[in-house]
């Protein structure tokens, strides 16, 4: 029995070796083909493991889907630009897709106010360049009960420009990672996910030293962005800053490139510590590592041209809820204005429940 108007379709974990095993869903199989289907989910398929494993994989594999399904928007839960709007007959490129650029100038990083931008300046370039020349040195600055975790995202960047970049296309092992990973879609023991989360100076420096030397850019600013962001603290007259950064580095001696993003929670330096000592104003209580094959730095570049339309008279505070809605989500201008307006400005609401009617939302939400 054929459901022609499903929009989401999971088929994870099955036993697909071949993509001609999809035609019985599709247009050039059926009388009855899901012409509305807008979501669909391959990975652990032997058929798209080995796609990806392709050269060109990503590239390759979004065209062999999208030839069956030309209007799918989010494959593996990764947004790519859908071939046809829901309900067309032909696969081939008559949508146009809608504008992904908000309807205001948008700024590379964010910091609640100068001191904190100042603080997390300081801190980035002080931070990676212990990383990548002198990992030890970074003891001074982890709290002795601090913790660190990493996770690493397995799935193939869909966009524009992972499929043209050798870099994003190259293969790259990520088995050292995966041995610690966090990853907390994958790893399902609740024993190996404490397991997983390395608590304690001694255990954080321990664990990061065992992982692949790096090189940052961080002479190439455009490279990397920001949000910080001070946050209270439980029981305490003390506020911690919250920084997220984003951004890439060159595995040595591999010369492999990886995306990654951080998170770290910084709090004051107690007088008389070792941060204290050689000058750090802050210390570092969590430290959130993700990882994930390259996928570039354009996404956060400053739009010289905002879209047209909507006339919208924003705050500062809303135009950032709604550039990290977008870029957390993969929704359009239009539907990210929606949501956010929906949930009264409310951002945590928004995201806390953005997954549960993602499933709801029609294909062209997320072009």
């Amino acid at each position: 029995m054929h459901f022609p108007k499903l929009r989401n379709l999971s088929l994870m974990n099955n036993m697909i070796s071949d993509f001609r095993e999809l035609n019985c869903l599709s247009e050039s199989g059926s009388k009855v083909p899901l012409s509305n289907l807008s979501e669909l989910i391959l990975q652990g398929n032997p058929a798209s493991e080995a796609e990806l494993r392709q050269p060109n994989g990503g590239a390759s594999y979004v065209e062999k889907v999208q030839q069956r399904f030309p209007t799918v928007s989010r494959l593996d839960m990764n947004p790519v630009t859908p071939r046809a709007e829901p309900g067309q007959e032909t696969s081939g490129p008559s949508a146009q897709p809608v504008s992904r650029k908000l309807p205001f100038p948008t700024a590379q990083s964010f910091s609640e106010d100068a001191a904190v931008n100042e603080l997390a300046v300081a801190f980035l370039a002080g931070f990676f360049k212990l990383y990548d020349e002198n990992r030890s040195g970074l003891s001074d600055i982890y709290d002795s009960a601090a913790a660190f975790s990493l996770m690493v995202d397995t799935t193939h960047p869909t966009s524009e420009f992972a499929r043209t970049n050798p870099d994003s296309q190259k293969r790259v092992d990520l088995t050292t990672y995966i041995r610690i990973s966090r990853n907390l879609t994958r790893v399902k023991s609740q024993a190996r996910r404490i397991q997983a989360l390395v608590v304690g100076k001694a255990a954080v420096m321990q664990t990061i030293a065992q992982l692949p030397t790096t090189q940052h850019p961080v002479q190439d600013d455009k490279r990397f962005s920001f949000d910080a962001w001070r946050v209270d603290v439980a029981d305490s007259a003390q506020q911690a800053v919250v920084l997220a950064v984003h951004g890439e580095f060159t595995e040595q001696p591999s010369q492999n490139v990886l995306s990654f993003d951080r998170t770290f929670v910084l709090v004051p330096a107690p007088p008389g510590s070792p941060a204290a000592a050689i000058g750090s104003p802050c210390v570092v209580t969590n430290d959130q590592l993700t990882l994930r094959r390259y996928n570039g730095f354009h996404s956060w570049l400053p739009q010289t041209e905002p879209a047209p339309a909507h006339n919208l008279n924003l705050s500062p505070e809303q135009q950032e809820m709604a550039r990290v809605l977008q870029e957390q989500t993969g929704l359009n201008v239009e539907w990210t204005l929606k949501c956010l307006e929906n949930y009264g400005w409310n951002y945590q609401q928004a995201m806390a429940e953005f997954p549960q009617f993602r499933g709801t939302l029609p294909a062209e939400a997320f072009q």
